[in-house]
């Protein structure tokens, strides 16, 4: 059953038809790519070697017949450590200042970008356009015209595009979304979902440390601000970029987007209906931070194969505490299913004779089963876990939340004209 705002990939790219054209004719010039043998080395590319692509190329170090051979970083210090990483498998690694210099590289099968995600879209654009399969860390975007944009340049290439929504490799939740579309836990009216954590008062939420070589002098930050507005060179915008607006949607984009997409997945929706969105800065207020340290939102679904009748998440996440961790709840109305890292169904009273409980065991969240997959897809050109399309229904939610925030209204997605619209 297809829900009612569900974009048919026809469709999409019709009326996405506008944001493409510019890019189309370097789209279909780029040649289809050859289906590589499992044993055959994979080149990968790393745009981005900071904190999350360093920790990527720790995995995908690991993984059998792939190697590391190209490097990029606008910060000099990132660039070097992340080059020595790579040799400890590639014999031969390419280091680039600048992305673009990499983009005209001859030797690469697929890249991983890990850059702040306010340059996420022209990342993804043009490398999709000079020909490589892209694994662009989540969200896959700043904003949802962004996101809308990337999601039509992607349908009408024949790269294999990933977006780092690890959770759409994980067991577990295949397992949940089939207990769920089966009907097991009757009516899902609503999805409560969230993220508690509590960072200690002297290394608040993002706030990253900042290496001691970093200065103005090694940082080319006329390139980190991109399409962003203009301000003067700060280490901490730089290494902490999660705390503005500017680069961030803040919880929205960093959490909340992987547990709307994950729940996407399991009851088979994609663009919200309505959002409703609202944060506030509530323990670090003696700072120059912007993104909230509480949020709050509330994203109504039409039906889905998970709930005939529509659904609405309910999502919520702080950083002063962190005593219920982090969960999605399906609430059915004969039971209800936790993933909370293991998954567990629980019958409501009146059907506690009917409906089977469940316990499964605990999986891990990190990326290296869904690199793994997006590698394979690499080779086989098969359709990975999570599309620009599916990455475009999360940051399009997530986006929406923020501007409710900043509006202080009710936000709609206009099926018709196919953006977003103010309650009037």
């Amino acid at each position: 059953m297809r829900g009612q705002n569900e974009i048919s990939r026809r469709q999409f790219i019709g009326k996405s038809a506008k944001v493409a054209a510019g890019v189309g004719a370097g789209i279909l010039g780029v040649p289809a790519a050859n289906v590589l043998g499992a044993n055959e080395t994979l080149r990968v590319g790393v745009v981005g070697p900071g904190r999350r692509g360093y920790s990527m190329m720790r995995i995908i170090n690991e993984i059998p017949n792939v190697e590391i051979v190209a490097v990029c970083d606008i910060f000099e210090g990132w660039l070097k450590r992340g080059a020595e990483k790579a040799r400890e498998k590639a014999k031969r690694v390419a280091e680039y200042d600048l992305y673009q210099k990499l983009l005209e590289a001859k030797d690469i099968d697929a890249l991983v970008i890990a850059t702040p995600e306010h340059v996420h879209a022209q990342h993804t654009i043009d490398a999709i356009q000079a020909g490589f399969d892209v694994y662009i860390e989540k969200p896959m975007c700043h904003t949802w015209e962004e996101a809308k944009e990337v999601a039509a340049v992607a349908e009408q290439s024949d790269r294999i595009v990933q977006v780092g929504t690890q959770r759409r490799s994980i067991d577990i939740y295949h397992r949940a979304r089939e207990i769920v579309q089966s009907g097991k836990l009757g009516k899902i009216a609503q999805v409560r979902a969230y993220w508690f954590r509590n960072s200690k008062d002297n290394k608040p939420q993002w706030r990253y440390p900042i290496p001691e070589d970093a200065s103005e002098k090694n940082i080319n930050w006329r390139v980190f601000l991109g399409p962003a507005p203009y301000k003067p060179f700060s280490l901490n915008r730089y290494f902490q970029w999660r705390c503005y607006w500017d680069y961030s949607n803040g919880i929205a984009s960093d959490l909340m987007v992987h547990q709307v997409d994950i729940i996407n997945m399991i009851m088979g929706s994609s663009l919200p209906k309505a959002v409703m969105g609202m944060g506030q800065m509530f323990r670090w207020t003696q700072s120059d931070r912007e993104t909230p340290d509480t949020w709050n939102a509330i994203l109504e679904y039409p039906s889905s194969p998970g709930s005939a009748s529509g659904h609405v998440v309910n999502y919520s996440s702080i950083f002063s505490n962190e005593h219920f961790g982090c969960a999605e709840e399906f609430l059915g109305s004969d039971a209800t299913l936790v993933v909370n890292g293991e998954l567990k169904v629980y019958a409501e009273k009146h059907r506690m004779q009917e409906v089977e409980e469940l316990s499964m065991p605990a999986e891990t969240t990190k990326p290296g089963p869904h690199l793994e997959n997006f590698l394979d897809c690499v080779r086989t050109r098969k359709q990975p876990n999570c599309d620009a399309t599916q990455g475009f229904y999360a940051t399009a939610a997530a986006r929406m939340a923020v501007l409710s925030h900043f509006s202080g209204k009710k936000l709609m997605w206009d099926r018709t004209r196919q953006e977003v619209i103010t309650r009037a």
